[in-house]
């Protein structure tokens, strides 16, 4: 097994654990206490209200760590191998939910579940050795930057005076597409620091530039946690984040596209079964439900 592989699945369940965390907080904040103050993106001020409260804190903790994991991951393997593995936090956050509930996971639930972990597995597989340090064409990586920032804009204008779940799954697209970018920077301030040192970072846009795009993607996550439905803000997420990075990693590095009729069959397969899983998690069916008690 690739070291990446488990790099990449103990990153997506440190970040899944900071999402449910963190969601528990924000959805108790005084600025999104009531359906009317749903009607419009929370301010500063919900963010700030969010820093004074220890289970955020907390939570922040566990992004950090995440993070961490996430960036050795990314070192070692490439952004098309990582990042769908990051899928996993969708299956990590089902049970970290329900912990501290009398609820259960639905049996459509677990056939998603399945679903996914056999898309990725799938997709690990038909993808074969790919050079994890391929070379970076600026221009595209300029061109794609600037493509995602017009697009994360326009949802955002989109998302204004919509409903709760419309809003949500909008934010929470401009939000995946912004993780996508930020595993690109994070990759590449990864490698130069281990390569030639801090020093070399600290001079090195990249790593400015990821420290924005990070920040904004926070804001935006959480907002989109605050103002509807955790269920439409972190589909939206899990689909665009590995969708998003997988094209930017045939974009911005020189990798090979998959050409091969049985790879690219694989590759389609897999992302029917991923994508397909998600959104079953989104069905009514696959809402959690009560637990059984035994019978007296």
């Amino acid at each position: 097994m690739p070291a990446f592989v488990p790099l990449a699945l103990l990153a997506a369940f440190l970040l899944a654990s900071s999402a449910a965390v963190q969601q528990r907080a924000a959805a108790h904040s005084r600025y999104v206490a009531d359906d009317e103050a749903r009607a419009v993106i929370p301010g500063p001020s919900h963010f700030f209200d969010l820093v004074t409260r220890p289970l955020w804190l907390v939570g922040w903790l566990l992004n950090i760590a995440g993070f961490l994991m996430q960036a050795l991951a990314l070192h070692l393997g490439t952004l098309t191998q990582v990042q769908p593995l990051m899928v996993t936090q969708l299956v990590f956050a089902l049970p970290l939910a329900l912990v501290g509930t009398r609820l259960r996971m639905a049996r459509t639930a677990w056939w998603a579940v399945g679903s996914i972990c056999a898309g990725l597995a799938l997709l690990l597989a038909v993808q074969g050795e790919v050079p994890a340090h391929a070379p970076l064409d600026r221009v595209r990586m300029g061109i794609a930057t600037a493509a995602i920032a017009l697009a994360v804009a326009a949802l955002v204008g989109l998302s204004c005076a919509r409903r709760p779940a419309m809003r949500a799954a909008l934010l929470g697209t401009a939000a995946g597409l912004l993780y996508a970018l930020s595993a690109l920077l994070l990759k590449q301030t990864t490698d130069v620091t281990l390569t030639n040192g801090l020093h070399a970072t600290v001079t090195h846009w990249h790593a400015y530039a990821l420290c924005g795009v990070t920040l904004t993607s926070l804001w935006l996550g959480q907002t989109a946690f605050a103002v509807g439905p955790m269920a439409a803000a972190i589909t939206a997420m899990t689909i665009t984040n590995p969708a998003a990075a997988y094209a930017l990693g045939l974009l911005v590095f020189d990798l090979p596209a998959p050409r091969h009729p049985g790879v690219t069959a694989g590759v389609a397969v897999a992302a029917t079964l991923v994508v397909g899983g998600v959104f079953l998690l989104s069905r009514p069916s696959a809402l959690p439900r009560p637990r059984r008690t035994a019978r007296r």
